[in-house]
């Protein structure tokens, strides 16, 4: 068994963690010395051919360099594109609309419109409109 194993490693064509796991389990069942067992791990990691270990894991790892080289080239368009249309900012005084409770309450700073004026919340945890409570809401002239 000795020898089949040598010229299988002096060949190189073989998966180093599977021989060394069949050179283990031979020396446990006695078809090995341990100068024998160790002649051949030794002979195993230097011949070992990282493309039979690592096949799979290689592709991965190049099937993932691709993807990713063709994600770069997508976003380098977008961010160079001339194309792009900006984005309308977000309205900066929306319609008042009446909260439910707290969770929804207008905090210190909010802008609202209401009946066509612009106000701006002066206490947190407002729910009540500018002309019900108009202490809690500033009335932004312009």
């Amino acid at each position: 068994m000795y020898s089949i194993i040598k010229e299988v490693l002096i060949k190189g064509k073989y998966e180093l963690v599977d021989v060394l796991s069949k050179i283990n389990k031979l020396w446990i069942e006695g078809s090995l010395t341990e100068e024998e067992r160790d002649e051949l791990v030794n002979l195993a990691r230097t011949n070992a051919n990282p493309n039979n270990s690592y096949a799979e894991n290689t592709q991965q790892i190049a099937n993932l360099w691709e993807y990713y080289q063709q994600l770069d080239t997508r976003l380098s368009k977008l961010e160079n594109s001339q194309d792009v249309e900006p984005t309308e900012p977000e309205e900066e005084w929306p319609e008042f609309v009446q909260p439910s409770g707290a969770h929804d309450a207008y905090k210190i700073g909010n802008k609202v419109m209401f009946q066509g004026k612009k106000y701006i919340c002066k206490i947190g945890g407002c729910v009540w409109d500018p002309i019900t409570y108009p202490d809690a809401w500033e009335l932004v002239e312009e």
